[in-house]
């Protein structure tokens, strides 16, 4: 009589799989607060490096780590889980570990506009909002979001914050009167230059993470496979 096929441990699946997303988004807060604290506040060099957004090349290790450890969790599924099961927690992850450090910047942010004031978090909060509504039209993180594809280096004082429409305008205006060219080209490269950045960045990530994902397929099929052999070899003696 044939033995009984042991149920998928789904369990162990789903505590890989967080632990694998927590260990990542962990690494990347670590790396945005250390490049946010030591890297950016360089004189020149720092907004240079903010504005490009070099430190998002060092992470893309933790890309390919998220995506080799989510596929080989996969080893605790049944053989016949179809891929497009295997591949939602890949989905879900992706985006919450790109946006995660874009997150901490904007807490990170707020948190230095409240050190340079005396207003409370939530008044800060509140004027923070309203600046960016003003320059980007949404609110909140989405709103810090937007903005800083524009603008990567962002007020670090209330009275900054204030006339941050101001300055950008009056930073263009002086582009303009230097170069002879109309500001809504300028404003056109800026936006363009950004979005293109942070898409950049955000394909490589996807790529990198599909790509160890099937890699780490391929090892947890492996490792399956392994497991069946030293099966078999253990009934054959018996």
């Amino acid at each position: 009589m044939p033995t009984p096929r042991p149920p998928a441990n789904v369990a162990r699946y789903l505590l890989t799989v967080l632990v694998v997303i927590a260990a990542v988004i962990g690494a990347r807060f670590l790396v945005t607060w250390a490049a946010e604290l030591f890297l950016h506040p360089i004189p020149i060099l720092g907004g240079w490096l903010k504005s490009l957004e070099i430190i998002e090349f060092s992470v893309i290790v933790l890309f390919a780590f998220l995506g080799f450890g989510l596929g080989s969790a996969t080893r605790h599924l049944s053989a016949k889980t179809p891929l497009g099961i295997k591949a939602i927690a890949l989905l879900v992850a992706l985006p919450l570990v790109f946006f995660s450090s874009y997150w901490l910047r904007h807490q990170l942010w707020l948190g230095q506009l409240t050190a340079q004031s005396t207003l409370t978090r939530q008044q800060i909060t509140a004027l923070a909002n309203q600046a960016l509504s003003r320059e980007g039209g949404s609110q909140g993180f989405w709103g810090y979001y937007t903005t800083t594809t524009r603008m990567p280096i962002l007020p670090a004082s209330v009275e900054e914050l204030e006339r941050m429409a101001e300055d950008q305008k009056w930073f263009r205006s002086e582009l303009t009167r230097f170069s002879g060219i109309e500001p809504g080209v300028f404003s056109m490269v800026f936006d363009g230059a950004g979005v293109g950045i942070r898409l950049f960045y955000m394909v490589l990530a996807g790529l990198t993470g599909v790509i160890y994902f099937f890699k780490g397929l391929a090892e947890a099929e492996t490792a399956r496979l392994r497991r069946v052999a030293l099966g078999g070899g253990v009934k054959g003696k018996v």
